[in-house]
């Protein structure tokens, strides 16, 4: 019977002490500050739901098209007043997923969420003029 050490390599059945792979002794790196942090946890959100992007867009599209069908049915333009900002979200979401650097994943995540919120509180402020 032979014995394998614990840090040989998955699968390995048949390692010998001199074919063991080196321990890693050094743990990574906390973050920093704040902004490292949220850095971090952006990134770390878009790799383990690739989807959220895919249901984003979708959500804009969902919101302009009931914008869209507002003005039909309220027989009135300001139901439009919030599709600009449902636009410069989507622009913002468009330049989420180019992003490289997780400084840029969460600058364009962050711009995204407030353009979005700003076009819901206009959609509420349009909802309460109207009626």
């Amino acid at each position: 019977m032979t014995t394998v050490p614990l840090t040989a390599p998955r699968g390995d059945d048949t390692a010998g002490p001199g074919e063991a792979v080196p321990v890693e002794t050094e743990p990574p790196a906390a973050p920093v500050g704040l902004v490292e942090l949220s850095e971090r946890v952006a990134a770390s959100v878009l790799t383990r739901f690739p989807w959220l992007l895919r249901a984003s867009e979708i959500m804009l599209a969902l919101c302009t098209l009931v914008c869209l069908v507002a003005v039909g049915t309220r027989l009135s333009a300001l139901p439009l007043l919030p599709i600009p900002e449902f636009v410069v979200s989507w622009l913002f979401l468009r330049r989420l997923r180019s992003a490289e650097t997780r400084a840029q994943q969460l600058r364009w995540s962050l711009l995204m969420a407030l353009a979005a919120m700003v076009g819901f509180w206009v959609m509420s402020v349009m909802a309460r003029w109207v009626s």
